[in-house]
């Protein structure tokens, strides 16, 4: 059955503790100063962890209900990572990307086999061939080719990494499916392993429990 592991990034710092996924600069009773530390990439973890299904979505927006048709589509276990606003800790902690005026700029929904735009189709990524990382170029005149822009490709891995780990500000949120490998699930490679090695052989009960080791008990003569 294919499933989807949700994370909601909410941001909570309840009781003073620091979570592993708590923005720098956010204040708590703990850090009171703002936090230093980095904040864990949940989608990266979740590559870094062998996954197979890997996407990204905000809670109140209408292509939601899309990534998760494609996560339940996904053989296997899909990771969809949702950024959700909590009104109680870190109100508007997503807003320079989640809030509607902000959309444009700084969303990047991406799609199998569609050039990776932004910013109405005025602005796209492109690959730095020196130092092997994405780029911001602009756009003119909805030529994407000739600037260069990349297609994106749900199957490649690399280009998944790149994606996720992108720095919000320099570069837009890349949202939708980011990664989706269509390999063999565990459960259809055991599957298909049994049948394999079951081919040209007679299902036989009793051969198979004459095998090795065998012994006969046989019934002592009763004491007269």
């Amino acid at each position: 059955m294919p499933g989807a592991a949700v994370q909601q990034r909410d941001l909570r710092s309840d009781q003073g503790a620091i979570f592993a996924d708590v923005a720098r600069r956010t204040r708590t009773p703990s850090t009171p100063f703002g936090s230093v530390d980095r904040p864990a990439n949940p989608c990266a973890f979740a590559l870094g962890a062998g996954g197979r299904f890997i996407a990204r979505a905000i809670d109140v927006h209408k292509n939601l209900v899309g990534v998760l048709k494609a996560a339940y589509a996904h053989k296997g276990t899909g990771f969809v990572e949702i950024f959700q606003n909590c009104i109680v800790y870190n109100d508007d902690v997503f807003a320079p990307f989640t809030e509607k005026k902000n959309a444009a700029g700084s969303q990047m929904w991406v799609e199998h086999g569609k050039p990776l735009l932004f910013d109405g189709g005025t602005k796209g990524l492109t690959m730095d061939r020196e130092r092997l990382v994405l780029k911001v170029v602009d756009v003119v005149d909805g030529d994407w080719q000739a600037a260069g822009v990349i297609v994106h490709d749900q199957t490649n891995r690399g280009l998944a990494h790149m994606l996720v780990e992108m720095p919000f500000g320099t570069f837009p949120m890349a949202l939708g499916v980011l990664f989706d490998d269509p390999a063999p699930t565990f459960e259809s490679a055991v599957v298909t392993q049994n049948i394999e090695a079951a081919k040209g052989k007679t299902p036989n009960l009793q051969h198979l429990l004459s095998q090795g080791q065998t012994w006969q008990v046989e019934k002592e003569p009763r004491a007269e």
